[in-house]
């Protein structure tokens, strides 16, 4: 071990001199304390008798002790070739601390020290390491020994920042394990690529294949991230869009989001399920229901396949576009017992199973944590009572394929076909204004002037809506991924901060302008200096599924 260096041993003459500011409570209690103070082997002894050159003083730590049974903060900040300067802080029942400024000089062969008015000589014998002082001094000009000191280095529990880039950007290399199916049912088709934007075209061209249904395997494109640490990853649905009738799990805006959210840490699924429909309202209806089934029947598998794939079932989202939003929206909110009524008008539950029966056998129970609805409706706005979900939406003011706000799909088709063939939705603005009225947490990004799907440009390519509905999906969930800890204290005394649901495996706390006098994971106790211009206190937390979240508050002295 390093032996005292000159710094150190000059710091003890600041803890000598408090026994102007101590109280005579108890001195046995002190005496305890000190006897039961222990040095390092290397360990020095020293009195006033000894001149030592206080050029060298340290002016970095904090010490912090006894003088008897009075505690005190001291610190040096400014040396000379003659004098020492700095403050000493008396603790009391106050949460804060005033500073007294003192001064320390060395002439005639002696130690005198200043403060609050008064200077006074003083004479030691201590036992002085690296990180601590003790024994007895005295400002009797006969020299009698009758003062008990011990005072130790102040340290601060080490701050560890767990702020990371998981699940903020692209660190991770991906696997992709294409064409899962997950279950098998009878339909039109599950995969229609779309080539021409114009959905009645295509509609026109397609309609023959409508006649009969058939067996179909239904399968999904998982993205994983690789060589992570983590055991378990939050999982990403993401259902394509097009009409309940077009569409592929393998579209550019499909995998891309994929490969991009796998990148960043999370487990991510591109889904196909059953489209097509017959032009009747009934045949429209039927197609959005075995949409939900099959979106149920996607997410169930994934569970029961959970260590295969890597996947934190406590954290599941799901995203749609246009249809997929509708289908996300659905397969989160709705139950057996909300659906819209032409489920049990049309004997849907008959003919095609409850929501939780279709396609496979499997019964694994999930929860949604988030969804993120990209210009998709509901048929219902008190679903969003049912679970309280958090909802991100996206939606183009212009929209005249699923409504911006309320009303019916294809608004802009002549005769009223879109009345006539769809029944009437709310769009993102009338879930978003709901939600609020619920206060349920949730954000709107309408996209002003533009039309539906307003992530692509004419010719299919991405353009800067993707990415900046990409932004804020990643910062939403993220958000909910991080919890909604607090650091909650008493204004009128802050002395303890108390940190409550963070969820966290590892806790790290500093302060600013105080000392950190006892730590815990979820509390922490504080004295603040008096003298310092900002007060705050700052909690980083490393969550179980990786994510990390740290707050940061500031305290005012009240008066």
């Amino acid at each position: 071990m390093q032996k005292p260096s000159v710094r150190h041993i000059i710091l003890i003459l600041l803890g000598v001199t408090l026994l102007f500011s101590a109280c005579k409570r108890n001195k046995d209690a002190a005496s305890e304390k000190i006897k039961g103070s222990k040095h390092s082997k290397e360990a020095v002894s020293i009195t006033d008798n000894n001149p030592i050159d206080i050029r060298k003083i340290d002016t970095v730590f904090y010490y912090y002790g006894l003088v008897e049974d009075s505690n005190y903060y001291f610190k040096v900040n400014h040396v000379d070739q003659q004098t020492i300067t700095g403050h000493y802080y008396p603790v009391g029942n106050s949460a804060w601390l005033e500073a007294v400024p003192f001064t320390i000089s060395y002439r005639n062969k002696k130690y005198y020290f200043k403060a609050k008015g008064t200077e006074k000589s003083i004479q030691f014998a201590l036992t002085v390491d690296t990180a601590s002082f003790s024994g007895k001094f005295s400002t009797d000009p006969a020299g009698l020994m009758n003062k008990s000191i011990i005072f130790h280095r102040h340290h601060e529990p080490k701050y560890k920042d767990f702020a990371s880039k998981r699940f903020k950007e692209s660190i991770f290399q991906t696997t992709k394990k294409a064409d899962v199916v997950y279950g098998s049912s009878k339909g039109y088709w599950s995969s229609y690529p779309m080539n021409d934007s114009k959905y009645l075209k295509m509609l026109t061209n397609t309609l023959g294949k409508t006649a009969a249904r058939r067996n179909l395997d239904l399968n999904m494109d998982v993205y994983m991230p690789e060589n992570d640490t983590l055991d378990h990853h939050p999982l990403i649905v993401f259902i394509h869009g097009g009409a309940f009738y077009f569409g592929d799990k393998g579209a550019n805006t499909m995998s891309e989001w994929c490969k991009h959210f796998a990148e960043s840490g999370y487990v991510t699924a591109s889904i196909n399920y059953r489209l097509g429909f017959q032009i009747s309202r009934a045949s429209i209806q039927r197609c959005g229901y075995t949409a939900i089934q099959d979106a149920h029947a996607a997410i169930r598998y994934l569970v029961a396949h959970a260590k295969e794939y890597g996947i934190d079932t406590n954290a599941i989202f799901v995203a749609g576009t246009s249809a997929g939003a509708i289908t996300a929206l659905n397969v989160a909110l709705l139950t057996n017992s909300t659906c819209p009524a032409f489920v049990q008008e049309h004997n849907l539950t008959q003919k095609c199973g409850r929501l939780e029966d279709a396609d496979n056998a499997l019964k694994n129970k999930f929860k949604i944590k988030g969804i993120a609805n990209m210009w998709g409706a509901l048929y219902d706005l008190d679903v969003l009572k049912n679970k309280r979900i958090p909802i991100i939406s996206f939606h183009g003011t212009e929209d005249h394929v699923v409504p911006f706000d309320e009303g019916f799909p294809f608004s802009s088709l002549k005769s009223n076909i879109g009345e006539k063939l769809f029944d009437k939705m709310y769009g993102s603005k009338a879930i978003h204004n709901r939600m609020n009225e619920l206060h349920i947490r949730n954000q709107f990004f309408p996209i002003e002037g533009v039309g539906h799907s307003p992530f692509v440009d004419a010719d299919g390519s991405l353009n800067h809506h993707y990415y900046f509905i990409q932004d804020k999906i990643q910062h939403f969930f993220l958000g909910i991924l991080s919890g909604n800890c607090s650091i909650g204290y008493d204004k009128k005394n802050p002395t303890r901060f108390t940190l409550s649901n963070s969820n966290s495996v590892q806790t790290s706390w500093k302060v600013e302008g105080g000392f950190i006098t006892k730590s815990s994971p979820t509390e922490i106790q504080v004295l603040w200096r008096a003298n310092e211009p900002k007060y705050t206190v700052t909690a980083s937390c490393l969550l179980e599924n990786g994510a990390s979240n740290t707050k940061k508050i500031t305290i005012k002295r009240s008066k």
